[in-house]
């Protein structure tokens, strides 16, 4: 019977739950990989562009000095949440939504499963959350990875664009404050910008008049129906961020985004925001290509149920912390 609960049949049921996405996560900008080990290595390199100059047919060019380069190590996070499934918790119990079946071992452990992969999300999401802010705390406050600090650069100051009273040329204050300097400090072709709002500032920059003027030109029924909770305006698009009551208690009591910033981006970079999956630490899974989640299953010392675990090996990391914005009412 037990078959049905060994290491590869609880994985493949975790990571077949359906997935809960959070804003960040769900918009794509996070390059996945497994890799097999639990340490990855960022390369850094400070590459210049210069503007070649003429020297003289048929004698010697210019020459170019190689790039600095370093290797900066990250160790992946370990989250893990242990479980269990005892006997008596099926004995006798009706299967939920039924009137006249037993629950079973199987259903019992596929119920719990889902509240794992559940969790897992919102944490994946929260860590991911650090990485477009450039420090990566636990849920506790704790910090897991400063990308400033590991990468030796300044933190970029925010910007406040003076929303709690009417901003003149608002849409040119997001450009000269906000898009050129992201622009110089990444320096590579982009797609597009993208900035997650905490509740008040999203409201702020919709009831500015320049924004509205802006949509009731196009839409009067956008404004009858108040903010829509993505607009664009000032060549940024603009997403309000949703926490929810249950992910900021879990938060220390505070939304992953407060409500009085928003968090900017650029889009469309290869590789400017990472994330690694590591193997779970199980026999049947060192050395392998690390997966989202894992689950596994193990008996009780007195046979009168199972333990179930389930984890996740988990780093996100924004390569290029220096492009990360973040804006002020």
């Amino acid at each position: 019977m037990w078959e049905d609960f060994s290491i590869i049949a609880l994985t493949a049921a975790l990571n077949s739950q359906p997935f809960v996405p959070g804003q960040v996560g769900a918009t794509g900008i996070f390059h996945e990989e497994g890799v097999q080990s639990t340490t990855i290595k960022v390369e850094e390199q400070n590459g210049t562009l210069s503007i070649i100059e003429p020297t003289e047919r048929g004698g010697p060019g210019v020459t170019i000095a190689d790039d600095d380069r370093r290797l900066i190590p990250f160790e992946i996070d370990h989250f893990e949440i242990n479980d269990s499934v005892k006997a008596d918790e099926v004995q006798g119990v009706r299967l939920l939504g039924s009137t006249d079946q037993l629950e079973t071992m199987q259903n019992r452990v596929d119920s719990k499963l889902e509240r794992h992969a559940r969790r897992l999300d919102a944490t994946l999401e929260h860590q991911r959350v650090g990485a477009i802010k450039g420090i990566i705390l636990s849920g506790k406050g704790k910090v897991l990875h400063n990308l400033y600090d590991r990468f030796g650069i300044a933190v970029p100051g925010a910007v406040s664009l003076g929303l709690d009273g009417d901003v003149s040329k608002l849409a040119t204050a997001i450009k000269q404050n906000i898009v050129i300097p992201m622009e110089d400090a990444l320096d590579e072709a982009y797609s597009g910008i993208h900035a997650w709002c905490g509740d008040q500032l999203h409201a702020y920059l919709w009831d500015q008049p320049e924004v509205r003027e802006t949509y009731l030109a196009q839409s009067g029924g956008t404004l009858r129906d108040g903010a829509p909770d993505v607009f664009r305006f000032g060549q940024v698009t603009w997403e309000r961020y949703r926490t929810g009551k249950k992910a900021s208690a879990a938060n220390g009591g505070a939304p992953f985004i407060a409500a009085n910033e928003a968090r900017l981006v650029p889009l469309g970079v290869p590789e400017l925001f990472i994330t690694r999956f590591a193997p779970a630490d199980l026999e049947e899974t060192v050395n392998t290509i690390g997966l989202p989640r894992y689950g596994h299953q193990y008996p009780m010392a007195n046979g009168k149920g199972r333990h179930l675990d389930s984890q996740m090996n988990a780093i996100s990391l924004c390569t290029k912390p220096g492009v990360l914005r973040k804006i002020t009412i």
